[in-house]
């Protein structure tokens, strides 16, 4: 997944004791992800979910146990979308230095309150909900120049709920991307040279995986 990926599920933490403080009460509240939670992660190409890996480009069932779905936004359009495979999604953030791995760890686990996402998220009626504001500085959606979704899915094709789904801004995805050593900020100009045409992006923070 998108930042987690590369350093263990960014909620690991915060999931186990979070599920045991809120497990009880969410029992009666929370509902699993809907398909209006899971429309948000179509492709705006297609209108329909993704079928194969931006990387290797098998059918995403066959490429491997699951995989992510990145959808960039900036100034209310769709810039990038791609489905990758959980195998071709670590090959790629495997190559990021070491220190740019911890950069990014230590940006989740200080600028992210999980217990309380974790919690508000278990709580809600609308699954939908999480992707109103910033996983991080809480933001809201409508008063963000850009965002990016992310959400990793079964091979069955079903949304794995946990850390992700989540929205992050363009401004707190920046922060992260600003940590990254030059070698591994090639590495992602690199993906997205090899994989996506049209207009120049790099002036755009499109997030990690």
């Amino acid at each position: 997944m998108p930042y987690g990926s590369i350093c263990g599920s960014p909620a690991s933490k915060a999931d186990t004791s979070t599920q045991r403080q809120v497990a009880n009460a969410a029992a009666q509240s929370y509902h699993p992800p809907m398909p209006e939670l899971k429309k948000w992660f179509d492709s705006v190409e297609t209108d329909r979910p993704f079928e194969t890996c931006k990387v290797c480009d098998q059918l995403l069932p066959l490429a491997a146990e699951s995989w992510v779905i990145n959808k960039h936004y900036h100034r209310g359009e769709c810039i990038m979308e791609y489905a990758v495979c959980e195998s071709c999604r670590d090959g790629v953030s495997g190559k990021f230095s070491e220190s740019s791995k911890t950069d990014i760890r230590s940006f989740l686990e200080n600028s992210i309150d999980w217990e309380q996402r974790m919690t508000e998220w278990m709580l809600l009626q609308n699954p939908e909900e999480r992707l109103d504001a910033c996983v991080a500085c809480r933001s809201p959606r409508e008063k963000m120049e850009g965002f990016t979704i992310s959400a990793q899915f079964r091979q069955d094709g079903s949304l794995i709920d946990g850390a992700l789904p989540l929205l992050m801004c363009s401004k707190c995805v920046a922060q992260v991307t600003a940590s990254l050593s030059k070698e591994s900020r090639k590495v992602w100009q690199d993906f997205i040279s090899e994989h996506f045409e049209g207009p120049d992006l790099e002036d755009i923070d499109l997030g990690i995986f």
